[in-house]
């Protein structure tokens, strides 16, 4: 169920020629799928993931107190019983008491109870564990030195009841208590400096649907049927691989021949390829999570980071909203979108996806591709081309800046180009430079660039706090250094909704700001693309993740496990 679900393809073996023949390999393999993945798994304990794949894999094999599915028709998340059959809320809606299902086990045999979910988030919020789920924590009861207090803030009534206790009511508490929960008496037996290379990490006991079979780094791991699961129940299939195919054209290649049956991450240009050489396959198209963008440093980096932050100034060329308006206006965002992702992009307005139909402001429309409107806006702010070397100039500075992008991506490179030949249209010298991927967000938080080329994938519950706070040592992931006093008071607000589409007048409102202000140039959101093999049944691939609800997913035979 959750944000992390956000970049990675899952692969399904078929063992179907081209002409549609089954064959013996195909009759040996069913009940089974395949899905190919790019990288090897580093964990299988969720306090420790930081990979999609592994999340969705621990999401899987452990339990959550509560299940997700996302209504498309409104935009929300709503959620149902899992491990908790039940739940209300207390205390003007600050404390949620969880009813556990006390028939739940360990893939050992022992119960799950109430204690192992409190001891699950003391691990999630120690800061020396450093789990990237320890945001999820930020709504509960804190000490006087704002760190999250287990003691008081999840309390153990008895084996099956569980109280939440928050510093306040807001529309993400089942969203925030429904991290998987690992087994207290495996992992409360080490110190906490060597949880991480803990074995059980790699042997995982959990009480989800799955159950590890076996894991060969670097070629596969293999998930089969969890017999005695009641959170919902044994698996469908008798095996589930994920194969590790580093190499991204064999992957395709293997799709295409039934080797494996789902991949994510397909690329627009693939799936011509793939449908007429593989009619098997059928591509899943997600609806836009994830959205580029050309960041303005809206401060002056270099004194930022020579003060630590103590010091702000406007960057002295994107320190002003005109110039900043300027440059989307002679940016083709559209033709961008159609030359770089085909029929699965969207011209972007701004960071809050069309998914969430409660929220979006339809008034708002993108600004036009209008290069003699931004000369016209530029000239007024006074940069003309005084010296006649074709760049403008404003009291001797060139308008000359350097985007910097991830190294080795190709897709933010042919961005950044395009970028480059459009603005060089009215009179903009733009430099581009690949920075290696280790240090590319580093350099974006520390406020040491003029521009980039970055993206974000945004999670399935309205959270803008991280990107457009205008505390940027607290926010440090407002990369563009957006400050704005209004702004804040929105994000303040809409955390303060206990129901969420109570927030769509603010959440427009915050729209209508960005629009105006245009502190970064909102470029196009992008559908993720999934080949998925038509021997595989019963899947719900969508925003929720490419292996949501995978216990479900049968094939001929297996169907009727």
């Amino acid at each position: 169920m959750k944000l992390w679900a956000f970049l990675l393809g899952v692969l399904i073996i078929l063992c179907l020629d081209l002409y549609g023949c089954r064959s013996a390999d195909e009759d040996a393999r069913e009940g089974t799928v395949v899905l190919g993945i790019p990288a090897d798994i580093s964990t299988l304990n969720p306090i420790f993931v930081q990979e999609v794949t592994e999340g969705e894999i621990c999401e899987l094999i452990y339990p959550m107190l509560v299940d997700a599915t996302f209504d498309t028709t409104i935009g929300i998340l709503r959620f149902e019983p899992s491990l908790a059959r039940s739940w209300e809320f207390r205390n003007e809606h600050r404390d949620v008491v969880f009813h556990l299902r006390s028939e739940a086990k360990w893939s050992d045999g022992v119960p799950v109870t109430a204690h192992d979910v409190r001891f699950t988030y003391e691990l999630y919020g120690d800061p020396d564990l450093g789990s990237i789920r320890q945001s999820a924590l930020d709504g509960l009861v804190k000490t006087a030195g704002g760190s999250v207090d287990v003691d008081k803030s999840i309390e153990v009534v008895d084996d099956s009841t569980i109280v939440f206790h928050f510093q306040r009511a807001y529309a993400g508490q089942l969203f925030d208590a429904g991290l998987p929960i690992v087994p207290a008496h495996i992992f409360n037996k080490v110190p906490r400096p060597e949880l991480r290379a803990y074995a059980p990490n790699r042997q995982p006991v959990g009480a989800g649907p799955f159950v590890l079979e076996s894991w060969k780094p670097l070629q596969e791991l293999v998930l089969i049927p969890n017999a005695e699961s009641v959170l919902p129940g044994p698996a469908k299939l008798e095996r589930l691989v994920f194969r590790i195919l580093p190499d991204n054209l064999s992957r395709l290649q293997q799709l295409k021949r039934g080797d494996i049956d789902l991949m994510g991450g397909l690329k627009p240009i693939d799936v011509s390829d793939v449908t007429s050489k593989a009619p098997f396959v059928h591509i899943v198209s997600i609806p836009g999570r994830e959205y580029f963008f050309l960041g303005w440093n809206n401060v002056d980096g270099t004194t930022y980071a020579a003060s630590v932050g103590a010091s702000i100034r406007p960057h002295p060329l994107f320190g002003s909203s005109v110039v900043r308006r300027a440059l989307t206006l002679a940016i083709n965002r559209k033709e961008m979108a159609a030359s770089l992702r085909g029929g699965y992009g969207q011209e972007a307005l701004g960071p809050i996806s069309s998914l969430f139909h409660w929220a979006l402001n339809d008034t708002l429309a993108p600004l036009p591709y209008d290069p003699a409107a931004a000369s016209r806006l530029l000239s007024k702010e006074g940069w003309l081309d005084n010296d006649g070397d074709g760049i403008l100039d404003k009291r001797n500075q060139r308008f000359s800046f350097l985007i910097i992008v991830p190294a080795g991506d190709q897709f933010y490179l042919d961005i950044a180009n395009l970028v480059q030949r459009q603005l060089r249209e009215i009179g903009i010298e733009v430099r581009i430079q690949p920075i290696d991927g280790s240090v590319f967000f580093p350099t974006l938080i520390e406020k040491k660039y003029d521009a980039c080329v970055a993206g974000f994938e945004v999670p399935l519950q309205i959270q803008m706090d991280d990107f457009w706070n205008s505390d940027l040592r607290r926010y440090p992931f407002n990369i563009v250094s957006f400050r704005s006093r209004r702004v804040d008071q929105i994000l303040e607000k809409a955390r303060a909704s206990v129901n969420e589409i109570d927030a769509a007048p603010l959440w427009k409102e915050f729209q209508a700001i960005l629009h105006q202000e245009q502190p970064c140039t909102f470029l196009f959101w992008s559908d993720k693309l999934v080949g998925v093999n038509d021997r595989v049944q019963g899947t719900t691939i969508g925003v929720l993740g490419t292996t949501y609800h995978a216990w479900e997913w049968h094939t001929g035979e297996s169907s009727g496990r």
